[in-house]
């Protein structure tokens, strides 16, 4: 079975060595990589052009058409069964396009899958994500369901739905509006392992950029794509919920995050929008993930936070006690 590798590069010269390396070390007998370099300006279409893989082809855009376009002008030329994306910094794990081809032969109701994603650069861990669709689509109102990086895509899907990128999206998170629209045609799913590793450092799109703005503007998109009734202030507080502030966190918007999560649980109810199970767990993991990051932050929100949950391990009222104190926990004596 055909599978397409695609690999939107631009200005990556330094990592598609390495990259184009882990791709062919896949050994998948029936396989295409199809590299749009879009309009690299560091030496990157130089190098692409003296690969001698003939497994590679390469489309170089006369223009600089951004992520959504360049994206596009790849999924318009791949011709196998799937499509498996690749950012080019990025490497993959030595079988994960056979793990990926079989989970999708095993699914045919998914149109798109992937997997945990191994960082290392800047900081080395591991990015998590849901397994099964429910889940995934309860994470749709709160960032990706699947990492585009490390995406599997059943092509016969995308053409049948005439699904590709707006050029009007933003640079940066457009793989989130994307999955959006997937959502209405197809199921998810994701490998519960590392398949890609993500390189962190200053390469990254999104380094340097101002989060909050960025993810203001995606908010606003995908709540307006699903008809979530909200203003201006429910933005703000659902950022907060993502863990993104425009400032201190008092205890006051610690009140008014708990009864937005409410309303938003509330028009689900009503709205049968996302799996009503796993989007109630999803609000609960934002709801109750937020106290650290309020804890270091302000102690009077932390202490909100502790009030309005419906449920608490003590070690938290012990983290908060410590924290306006600066006490240690005692010695453990064995």
């Amino acid at each position: 079975m055909k599978v397409s590798v695609l690999i939107p590069v631009y200005n990556k010269a330094p990592f598609l060595r390495e990259c184009l390396d882990s791709v062919y070390a896949q050994g998948h007998a029936d396989l295409e990589v199809v590299a749009v370099d879009d309009h690299s300006t560091d030496g990157s279409l130089d190098l692409l052009r003296a690969e001698t893989d003939p497994r590679l082809r390469i489309i170089a855009l006369p223009e600089n058409r951004g992520p959504a376009g360049a994206a596009n002008a790849g999924l318009d030329a791949c011709t196998g069964a799937y499509v498996v994306r690749l950012d080019a910094d990025d490497l993959m794990v030595p079988d994960r396009i056979a793990r990926q081809v079989a989970y999708m032969e095993a699914h045919p109701e998914v149109g798109a899958s992937g997997g945990w994603l191994q960082l290392f650069g800047a900081r080395d861990r591991t990015w998590k994500f849901p397994l099964h669709d429910a889940a995934c689509r309860a994470q749709l109102l709160f960032g990706v369901p699947v990492s585009q990086g490390a995406s599997i895509l059943r092509r016969s899907v995308l053409e049948a739905h005439a699904l590709r990128y707006d050029p009007a999206w933003p640079r940066v998170g457009e793989d989130w509006l994307f999955w959006t629209r997937l959502a209405r045609v197809s199921a998810f799913g994701n490998l519960d392992a590392p398949i890609t590793l993500y390189r962190r450092g200053e390469q990254n799109i999104s380094h340097g950029r101002d989060k909050h703005a960025d993810h203001d503007h995606l908010v606003r998109a995908v709540f307006a794509w699903f008809h979530v009734p909200h203003t201006d202030a429910d933005v703000r507080l659902h950022l907060m919920a993502l863990r993104l502030f425009d400032g201190t966190p008092t205890a006051a918007d610690v009140r008014g995050l708990r009864a937005w999560l409410d309303r938003l649980l509330a028009w689900n109810d009503r709205e049968r929008t996302f799996p009503a199970e796993a989007f109630a767990a999803r609000v609960s993991q934002a709801w109750d993930g937020l106290f650290h990051v309020l804890a270091d932050r302000d102690a009077r929100a932390a202490w909100a936070h502790l009030r309005l949950s419906r449920s608490w391990a003590p070690d938290r009222l012990w983290y908060l006690m410590r924290k306006a104190t600066g006490t240690r926990p005692p010695a453990h004596r064995g």
